[in-house]
């Protein structure tokens, strides 16, 4: 490949990977709305009068989030998955980025590894295969908090940030408005009048 053709590559896979960086960062930020301790408790009712929805999505922002986090910090560059670590093999071809902010990224995302390892337990066992291990059993192994999971999130975005800016100064919106668009669903559903559930 000449530099022309690597260059196309490696900006083509960052684009890519910006996706599903923005993808994982907003199917959390959805969830955790679903989830945490401090909306939860205002949105209840409003979540159980759309049951049937809501058990869906919460149960989607969060495979979807697991599925994608799992693909970004793949470790495997001899195959044609993009992830955060097939892309500083890429930029480690560019002259122009200093191989030392590579060298440290490279040591945040090793950093993490344990914690992706639990992120895999959650894939591997529950979403992505069908396995004879009880889904609760699998949660319990992983031992994974929504903390860590706002941690990967965070490390994926600020990876991807340092790659685009140490390439050509660039950089990515990974706010995209979800977590916006959620409380505002929410608080609309909540000014209607419950809907009674038929039987």
């Amino acid at each position: 490949m000449n530099e022309i053709e690597a260059r196309e590559t490696f900006e083509d896979d960052m684009r890519r990977l910006s996706y599903d960086v923005i993808g994982a960062s907003e199917h959390y930020n959805i969830w955790y709305i679903y989830q945490n301790d401090c909306d939860r408790p205002k949105y209840v009712n409003v979540m159980n009068n759309y049951h049937g929805f809501f058990k869906l999505s919460i149960s989607a922002q969060f495979r979807a989030m697991v599925l994608i986090l799992t693909g970004i910090f793949d470790k495997n560059t001899t195959n044609e998955t993009i992830s955060m670590y097939s892309l500083i093999k890429l930029a480690e071809g560019f002259k122009h980025i200093n191989p030392c902010i590579l060298q440290e990224i490279r040591r945040k995302l090793d950093s993490a590894e344990e914690l992706v390892k639990k992120v895999k337990v959650l894939r591997d066992k529950v979403f992505a295969h069908s396995d004879r291990v009880d889904p609760l059993e699998a949660f319990k192994r992983a031992g994974i908090s929504a903390n860590k999971l706002k941690e990967l999130v965070e490390l994926s975005k600020e990876s991807l940030e340092k790659i685009s800016y140490a390439h050509d100064r660039g950089s990515f919106k990974f706010d995209r408005g979800a977590k916006e668009d959620t409380y505002l669903l929410l608080d609309n559903l909540l000014k209607l009048e419950p809907i009674p559930k038929s039987i």
